[in-house]
């Protein structure tokens, strides 16, 4: 389980992979991957994520028609009053 050390490397771990992390904090998270399983398990994860979105980027869909709309709408509205 990891610890609330993991909790914060794994926070940062989005930032360091689009190379957007400032130097000190990567100094400190490369320190913390070298012992670290659940962190390496957790990068590795993640940059495989990355990279299947990459890979399968999503196409655009049609605007839903007025009635399509319209039924989501309502269906959207159902759901609030049944939770009230």
């Amino acid at each position: 389980m990891p610890d609330a050390r993991c909790r914060r490397m794994f926070a940062l771990l989005s930032a360091y992979l689009d190379a957007e992390l400032p130097a000190k904090n990567c100094r400190e998270l490369e320190r913390h991957l070298q012992g670290c399983e659940p962190c390496i398990a957790y990068l590795e994860s993640l940059k495989k994520t990355v990279e299947a979105c990459r890979h399968y980027r999503v196409r655009r869909t049609s605007r839903p028609t007025g009635t399509v709309r319209k039924a989501f709408l309502e269906a959207l509205q159902m759901n609030v009053d049944d939770q009230r």
